[in-house]
């Protein structure tokens, strides 16, 4: 990227307050409204060359619109039902874009903008700081919130000596499991580093799907596959992408679990999977006392 210079020991999320001038019909992904300011430099435009960038697994989370604690995309059941996603004026929502600390970081833009979608006002409210991963983790079980649809390829579990079976078309994974989830965390840990087209990082990301799979435990889950509508091609027909949504709460036995905790602290910033970019695979991390979990159970 021209002219940007990264830390990747730090990543930042700017999480913003969006608030719609008029009432407004939004798109199907409603992180495209932040993705036009940030491409025509109304907000962020020092991000601008890393949203356009063509690598793959690049360090970036554009969220989409939330509101009422829940994030607004379209779902192929909404658009049976005739559903839009409509929002009144002036009704605060929320956003955040993630992306590697950057020296430009105090150019923010925002105020009053107008986009396709309609005009909104757009304010900073806060920043967060990632530095490292430094909680302990002894006696705790890992909770992982699937905010948004996750699009998980189950080809991870492929290891890189069947690499012809890569390039079969296969679908997305819809019942996770910890080592597929944390290799997919672990994928986005490499895009941070810079370092994900090589044979010995897919060897990596394999080694760690089998064994997470093989050390950890599954606690509870709550799990579902959705459907959702990412927008319409040239001939005006529905893009659709099929992820899964919930939460898992897992315990990883050894000292892989503090590794475990530092990639998937890195993707509850960066996002996990595919289309990261338009805020699909947004995840948020929770250490739960184990102690507290089993008297529940008991209970």
């Amino acid at each position: 990227m021209a002219n940007v210079e990264l830390n990747v020991m730090q990543i930042v999320r700017l999480n913003f307050s969006v608030r719609p001038l008029r009432d407004v019909v939004l798109p199907p992904m409603t992180s495209k409204v932040v993705k036009y300011l940030i491409l025509s430099e109304k907000v962020l435009p020092f991000v601008k060359d890393l949203v356009e960038s063509k690598r793959k697994q690049k360090p970036l989370f554009i969220s989409n619109l939330g509101l009422n604690g829940k994030r607004l995309y379209s779902t192929e059941e909404m658009i049976r039902r005739g559903d839009v996603i409509k929002v009144k004026a002036f009704t605060k929502m929320s956003a955040s874009v993630s992306f590697p600390m950057m020296g430009e970081i105090m150019n923010m833009g925002g105020g009053r903008v107008s986009t396709p979608y309609g005009d909104f006002e757009i304010l900073l409210e806060s920043i967060n700081v990632f530095n490292g991963f430094n909680s302990d983790v002894e006696g705790k079980n890992l909770k992982v919130r699937i905010v948004t649809p996750a699009l998980l390829s189950s080809k991870i579990y492929l290891p890189p000596f069947l690499e012809r079976y890569r390039k079969a078309k296969v679908g997305l994974s819809l019942i996770p499991s910890p080592g597929l989830l944390v290799a997919s965390a672990y994928r986005t840990y490499l895009g941070l580093l810079g370092s994900t087209e090589n044979e010995e990082e897919d060897l990596k990301s394999f080694k760690l799907t089998v064994l997470v799979n093989g050390l950890s435990k599954v606690v509870d889950f709550e799990l579902k596959p959705v459907t959702v509508i990412i927008g319409e091609d040239d001939k005006g027909r529905l893009r659709k992408s099929r992820g899964v949504e919930g939460w898992i709460m897992f315990d990883v036995t050894g000292k892989l679990k503090r590794a475990v905790a530092k990639y998937l602290s890195v993707a509850s910033y960066l996002g996990v999977g595919k289309s990261r970019g338009i805020g699909l695979g947004e995840i948020k991390l929770d250490l739960v006392d184990r102690s507290k979990v089993e008297q529940e159970g008991s209970n």
